[in-house]
């Protein structure tokens, strides 16, 4: 029985997650486009729009982030599991910043999908290794992820200790690939607390709620080649200067204004796993909190009449549903 439901869920998986990391080909209008965010009035007076930027990328990098769909428990030092996660996250749509962030000017893109291949191996001690591929939909990114969690206290199933919930303490990475103008790396800690209910001596269903803490370290190359700054013809300087700046060698701009900044997001989550057998399904919900910041702008190179208005940047709450199916043997 616990094969043939195996059989049942591995199957199905792998078809989706074939066709998922198949296609990234199609379409790319989801991939960065950070050189937009030099604005350019003539070919040699840019300014870098610093507090857009960082907000884009705050909020961009959010749905890239490690996700959790999983209890405080751990899968026991003999547990595997294989599963196949998606999540939706949304995407801001009363500003411009993401059609400057993104290839496609004119996308319409109201979500972020990323579908994931999630393994995880029991340790003993209570310890639990996982691994993950991800990928961005309508993109060329991937994401390469790997975590360790420990349960603090788990196993009470009998007595008044049957009562106490299962605490644990996660730590995760992930490392963006398929991005030639930057280097991305994304950590998260969090913290989940869960309690297991047996139904019937066949089903099991455990909700769960956690707080998660997410640093994103961008570092920008110095150098990006653009293709879209020349604003309409007629502007009497840059038709002036059309040979020199067009020519391939020129169609190069110093990207050293923006920044490379690490930015931090809290994220609330409430969960609940569904286990019969070894088929396991997670429906999570995250909450990504607003937050405020200094940005890392350089005053000294920027325009002091801008600076003032781009020393800070702030992003607004965003919301991510993840499902998850997959088999725990």
């Amino acid at each position: 029985m616990r094969r043939s439901a195996a059989r049942f869920v591995l199957a199905p998986a792998i078809l989706v997650a074939s066709l998922g990391f198949a296609t990234p080909a199609l379409a790319n209008n989801m991939d960065l486009s950070l050189a937009r965010f030099i604005d350019c009035n003539s070919p040699t007076s840019c300014v870098p729009q610093i507090s857009a930027y960082e907000q884009f990328l705050a909020e961009y990098m959010f749905g890239l982030a490690p996700k959790i769909l999983a209890p405080a428990e751990t899968l026991g030092y003999s547990g595997f599991y294989l599963g196949l996660e998606g999540s939706l996250t949304t995407v801001p749509g009363d500003t411009d910043r993401w059609f400057k962030g993104t290839v496609d000017e004119n996308a319409s893109d109201k979500v972020m999908f990323v579908p994931t291949l999630h393994m995880r191996k029991g340790l003993p001690w209570s310890f639990e290794l996982g691994g993950t591929i991800n990928y961005l939909a309508r993109s060329e990114l991937v994401a390469l992820g790997g975590d360790v969690k420990w349960s603090l206290f788990e196993g009470y199933r009998n007595g008044w200790r049957g009562f106490l919930p299962d605490v644990a303490a996660r730590g995760s990475v992930v490392r963006v690939l398929g991005e030639s103008d930057a280097d991305i790396t994304i950590i998260g800690v969090d913290g989940s607390i869960s309690k297991n209910f047996g139904i019937g001596g066949m089903v099991v269903l455990v909700p769960y709620v956690g707080l998660q803490y997410l640093w994103t370290m961008v570092r920008v190359e110095p150098l990006i080649y653009r293709d879209d700054t020349r604003p309409e013809r007629g502007h009497p300087e840059w038709d002036s200067l059309d040979d020199q700046f067009h020519a391939p060698e020129g169609n190069k701009w110093d990207t050293t204004g923006l920044s490379g900044p690490n930015l931090t997001r809290m994220k609330l989550f409430f969960g609940l796993k569904f286990q019969y057998e070894v088929l396991v399904l997670t429906a999570e919900l995250g909450w990504g909190m607003s937050s405020e910041w200094n940005t890392s702008l350089d005053e000294a190179a920027s325009d002091p009449r801008a600076y003032e208005a781009q020393k800070k940047a702030k992003v607004g709450d965003q919301i991510q549903v993840a499902l998850a199916v997959g088999t725990d043997f």
